[in-house]
């Protein structure tokens, strides 16, 4: 008779568990994303119109950059294979 009821209870005790768990998880979660708006509502959370300006000109210098390597490499890809004996000199770009 005992052997009948060992799978029944083993299944409520992983039931058990995993409600417990699943509720322990929800709770921390609930803790961590309260904590989170508490933190963002200390910060004042804005984006400043100066860190935007800031970030826009970092990207646009990044984007110029990129374009003058890709040019670059594709003047480097165009130009005649050099002999042996003989170098090809190629002007270096700056980033900035």
């Amino acid at each position: 008779m005992q052997r009948r009821n060992f799978p029944s209870i083993l299944l409520y005790g992983f039931g058990l568990a995993l409600a417990l768990s699943l509720g322990f998880n929800g709770f921390l979660l609930y803790e961590q994303s309260h904590q989170l708006s508490l933190y963002e509502d200390e910060l004042g959370y804005t984006v400043h119109p100066v860190d935007l300006v800031a970030w826009q000109q970092q990207l646009s210098e990044c984007k110029r950059a990129n374009q003058q390597k890709d040019s670059l490499i594709s003047r480097l890809e165009q130009l005649p294979t050099a002999h042996s004996g003989q170098t090809v000199i190629t002007q270096h770009m700056s980033s900035r």
